[in-house]
């Protein structure tokens, strides 16, 4: 299949939360939203929590006040955050960055990978996504809402470790 989803970095909650909005009738759009707020957790892990409450089911948040959002991610959602920080290069290898290249790449050109797209049915898909740091891709399930935005509902792959970059290796 090889579909490729392009996107830039934000980092301002309302812009994300707007341009989300816009494009959540694609389900596509909607993983890479998420891997953008993944990409915040390396500079502001509460302003990701916020983004990622966004674009995930209600089921995996619960309410704040402290939030932009209104939401916050519950516990199971937001252990995902801690995976994230303990490895920043998690998030990148999903918009065009790879362990051969440092993990480097272009907030103005993040490029998502969809390898496969699965209908399980008309409100369900399981979406194949390329990681540029593992051998396999990894699955993320998406739901269609009564107001047909798309949300990730099964979406802990994402948060699976990676190789280490190029330079990291048999560096000890």
């Amino acid at each position: 299949m090889g579909k490729k989803v392009t996107k830039s970095m934000t980092t301002n909650f309302n812009k994300f939360k707007a341009a989300w909005e816009k494009d959540a009738s694609d389900p596509y759009n909607s993983i890479i939203y998420y891997l953008i707020a993944a990409l915040n957790i390396e500079k502001d892990p509460k302003l990701a929590d916020a983004m990622m409450t966004v674009v995930v089911s209600k089921r995996d948040c619960i309410e704040s006040s402290s939030s932009p959002s209104g939401l916050k991610l519950g516990k199971s959602a937001s252990y995902y955050i801690g995976q994230f920080q303990e490895d920043k290069n998690i998030a990148r290898s999903y918009v065009g960055a790879d362990w051969q290249k440092d993990y480097k790449f272009d907030k103005n050109n993040l490029t998502m990978t969809v390898t496969r797209d699965q209908e399980v049915d008309d409100k369900t898909r399981k979406i194949f996504i390329h990681s540029g740091g593992a051998d396999s891709t990894r699955p993320v399930t998406v739901q269609r809402n009564k107001h047909g935005q798309w949300k990730l509902t099964n979406y802990g792959s994402l948060c699976v470790g990676v190789r280490k970059s190029v330079s990291e290796v048999d560096d000890f």
